[in-house]
């Protein structure tokens, strides 16, 4: 015999909402971790039944259509065991139980069709929709990649700027540099030049006046000499008077020493005559 719906997930028939989508879980994670074909059988079978349990009108359905299952079918008498007197009464009833029996069999009918086209549309639904999302997962994961590239490329173009942009501020400062180092330079060229013609100037200046002083020397020589002349004439004139003062002044130191030897000569002797020695010139 064939297993219910309720059975495939092993849950009672008054199971509710959260009992049967625990217990589809419970399948679905035991079934997850095995990976065989049996357990990928059963886990089909209890997405099957979860589909149909979880939707309330799919499952009404499906359990009318079980209930209708389980009814015992009637015994039929054969014909030559039922009484001649009771065959109208029992046909009655057979063709009131058929007529009862034949809408709620084709409304089973009709309901398991339904029931299954559901299913077929919810499975090509299921499919679609996971074929979008592995579609959608795919597009993400190309978008990502595409990011990913994008971004790269953002990097990479933002470091060729950054580098340009340093190379071009290096070339601009070494550009700078030679155009302060040329200046520098022929600043010092100009001073050089100033300080040449300053020098040039200063050495015609000298020039012109040693020349002049040299003039001057050759027009002054004569008078010039003449002057050292008189200026040497005066100066042996003055040594003249000079040695002359001294030989008096040197006379005037002998008599007087002379006079006092006479002095003292007659102060010694005593004799009141005049003395005819010189005790000036005598030892």
């Amino acid at each position: 015999m064939a297993k219910t719906l309720y059975q495939l997930l092993n849950i009672p028939e008054s199971a509710n909402d959260q009992q049967i989508h625990r217990a589809f879980k419970d399948i679905e994670r035991h079934g997850l971790k095995r990976e065989d074909d049996s357990a990928i059988d059963t886990l089909n079978r209890a997405r099957e039944a979860f589909v149909i349990l979880s939707d309330s009108s799919r499952r009404i359905a499906y359990d009318r259509k079980l209930a209708a299952s389980r009814l015992q079918p009637t015994e039929i008498i054969p014909p030559t065991a039922i009484d001649r007197s009771q065959a109208g009464p029992w046909l009655q009833r057979l063709a009131i139980a058929l007529l009862l029996l034949f809408p709620i069999g084709s409304w089973l009918y009709h309901n398991n069709q339904q029931s299954q086209r559901q299913a077929e549309l919810e499975q090509i639904q299921n499919a679609k929709l996971i074929a979008a999302t592995e579609a959608l997962k795919s597009q993400q994961e190309q978008l990502l990649h595409d990011n990913q590239q994008i971004s790269a490329q953002r990097q990479d173009e933002q470091a060729a700027r950054r580098m340009e942009m340093e190379l071009r501020l290096r070339q601009q400062q070494m550009d700078d540099t030679k155009m302060l180092s040329q200046q520098q330079l022929q600043n010092q060229t100009r001073s050089l030049d100033l300080m040449e013609k300053h020098l040039n100037t200063d050495t015609r200046d000298q020039e012109q006046y040693i020349a002049e002083r040299q003039a001057e020397l050759q027009y002054k020589k004569p008078a010039m000499a003449m002057a050292l002349q008189e200026q040497q004439d005066q100066h042996l004139a003055l040594q003249r008077q000079r040695s002359l003062r001294q030989h008096d002044e040197n006379i005037a130191s002998i008599n007087s020493l002379r006079a006092a030897r006479l002095k003292a000569y007659d102060r010694d002797h005593g004799s009141g005559g005049i003395s005819t020695s010189n005790p000036a010139v005598d030892p």
